[in-house]
This record gives C-alpha cells, structure tokens and sequence, in this order.
C-alpha cells in the first residue's frame, strides 16, 4: 500500500514568513545523535526541514526515526516535545518527515498557533 501519497494529501502550512529562530527544534536521530533542524512547512501528518548544519545532514538516513525534544515554534515553547517521526525523504539538506503518530492537532489548530 502506497501511503505516501495519502500523506500528500494533507495540507501542508509554509512557514517562511515566521523568523527562523521561532521555527528550531532540537532532534535526537536514530542513527545520528543530536542536531538541530529548522522547519520549513508542516501538516498534521508530517513536515519539512533543514539541517542547520551540512555536516548535520549526513547524520539522518531514510527510514530513522526522530525524536523531537522540543522546538521553538512560533514562541510556542514545548511544541512538537516528545514527537517520534520517521524519515521518508531527504534532498541534501532538506528532509521530509512523517509523524509517527500523527500530530494530536486539527489543521485549523495547528494554523492558529501561527497567529
């Protein structure tokens, strides 16, 4: 079964008009230890990122999983802490996630923490 492009599907919310500083999370990969991401566009099911180092993007392969310890997103400390996800995709310092679980949100929650 073809799930990813069921996770397509959903909306995904650009983030580029909020400062990069309010878009960090800290990352704990599975074959990588710690490194710190910047989020580029999320969904309830999954999102996209950067490494915030290059030499960091060698440090995540297909198929790890990630484990959020938290992020700064928007000013919403704690958001995404304890988060699992799983990489699906990687374009060098870019990688697309899914979350494993989904998030506990509804999209229209998760656009109005950008408020």
């Amino acid at each position: 079964m073809n799930t990813l492009s069921d996770r397509r599907k959903q909306t995904r919310i650009e983030l580029e008009s909020i400062n990069g500083f309010f878009r960090q999370c800290d990352v704990a990969a599975s074959t990588g230890g710690n490194l710190d991401i910047t989020i580029l566009n999320i969904s309830t099911e999954g999102m996209k990122f950067m490494t915030n180092s290059s030499c960091d993007s060698n440090r995540i392969k297909r198929d790890d999983v990630l484990f959020f310890r938290g992020c700064i997103f928007n000013d919403r400390i704690g958001f995404l802490s304890s988060q699992k996800a799983v990489a699906v995709w990687q374009e060098d310092t870019v990688f697309g996630v899914k979350f494993i679980p989904s998030l506990d949100l509804d999209e229209p929650s998760l656009i109005d923490m950008l408020k």
